[in-house]
């Protein structure tokens, strides 16, 4: 099992953060490693999205239900089905920090079904957060 957390002030407005966050459809064109996504349900304040993504030059699919709520700035997944994880859960929490600011708060909590090194884990879940969340803060600035 693994856990990481993230926070940081970004300069971008909350609500076109939040935005790009919920467009999973477009992750492919920005998300490192991201290669197909295909939504299978919509709900009201709810989305199951199916992945297929490469993780340490593999093929990865998994499918998670994500719940999200704009007036909170919260957005939540939990894990359905996989292919290579038992366990893949975590959120986004946005606070606005004024005009053009806004506190970004990310935790992860995975499991694998295959046994994976404690450095190689490190690096793929503590190392690749920071740059993750800035293609999103990029992709919000750019739109």
């Amino acid at each position: 099992m693994a856990q990481a957390e993230f926070r940081e002030v970004l300069t971008v407005d909350q609500k076109k953060l939040f935005e790009i966050i919920t467009r999973y459809d477009q992750y492919p064109e920005f998300v490192e490693g991201c290669k197909a996504v295909n939504i299978l349900r919509v709900g009201e304040n709810e989305v199951r999205v199916e992945y297929q993504v490469n993780v340490m030059s593999q093929e990865v699919n998994y499918t998670l239900d994500h719940r999200h709520d704009v007036e909170t700035g919260r957005v939540e997944w939990t894990l359905v089905d996989s292919n290579f994880f038992k366990k893949n859960n975590g959120k986004w929490e946005l606070r606005s920090k004024g005009k053009g600011k806004t506190e970004v708060f990310y935790a992860l909590d995975i499991e694998f079904k295959v046994p994976v090194p404690g450095f190689i884990l490190n690096r793929l879940i503590k190392g690749s957060l920071p740059g993750m969340v800035k293609s999103f803060e990029k992709r919000a600035s750019s739109v």
